[in-house]
């Protein structure tokens, strides 16, 4: 199956095009559809932030979360294939980087949106993690945007430092959830597909 027929890919896009007009949930700028995208990946497609508002209310640099997000987007195919339909809405070439995001300067000086994968250290003691959680939640099969979604409202309601056993079963999971905790600055203490132990940051 083509990314183009992926279901997923075809309600992911309906999702962008549904907030497209809506605007910055914060500081009301107009969003671009790309922007559209970081935040529906961040599970904030209901309420769209611009990239600078993502960035600023995860206390990340925007240049930062803006790169990690489409890295990860590139191990996706369903986001991979909507960022290609908004560059070309934009005009821009399929897979490039668009200049709503990136500078002229940034793609001049060959800037590598490119981030280097992080290994996850398993702890020397994981029966302390497992026996240490605040709660344990079984995903199931959710995929994509509903799982970050999901996780990031389980996340929330945890006290600082809290622990939460995750158990993803869908494969992307294995990408997904560490490119999550990266972009979010919650830790992934352990992984062992479908299991991932997260502990929320402080």
């Amino acid at each position: 199956m083509n990314a183009t027929d992926d279901p997923s890919s075809a309600q992911l896009q309906a999702k962008v095009d549904a907030a497209r007009s809506r605007g910055c949930s914060v500081c009301n700028a107009d969003t671009c559809g790309h922007e559209i995208l970081f935040s529906i990946a961040m599970g904030l497609g209901h309420q769209p932030q611009c990239v600078s508002c993502l960035a600023r209310g995860m206390g990340r640099p925007r240049r930062q979360l803006r790169d990690h997000l489409r890295d990860h987007f590139r191990h996706r195919d369903c986001y991979g294939e909507v960022w290609r339909r908004e560059n070309e809405r934009e005009g821009f070439a399929g897979d490039s980087l668009p200049q709503c995001l990136w500078s002229a300067a940034e793609m001049s000086h060959g800037v590598d949106p490119h981030c280097a994968s992080e290994t996850i250290t398993e702890p020397s003691d994981e029966l302390a993690v497992i026996g240490q959680v605040a709660d344990v939640w079984d995903a199931g099969e959710m995929a994509c945007g509903d799982l970050v979604l999901a996780l990031r409202t389980r996340m929330n309601a945890l006290p600082p430092g809290a622990r939460l056993k995750l158990t993803a079963r869908d494969q992307g999971a294995v990408e997904d959830i560490p490119a999550w905790s990266r972009m979010t600055g919650h830790a992934l203490l352990a992984q062992r597909h479908p299991h991932y132990w997260i502990q929320r940051k402080e």
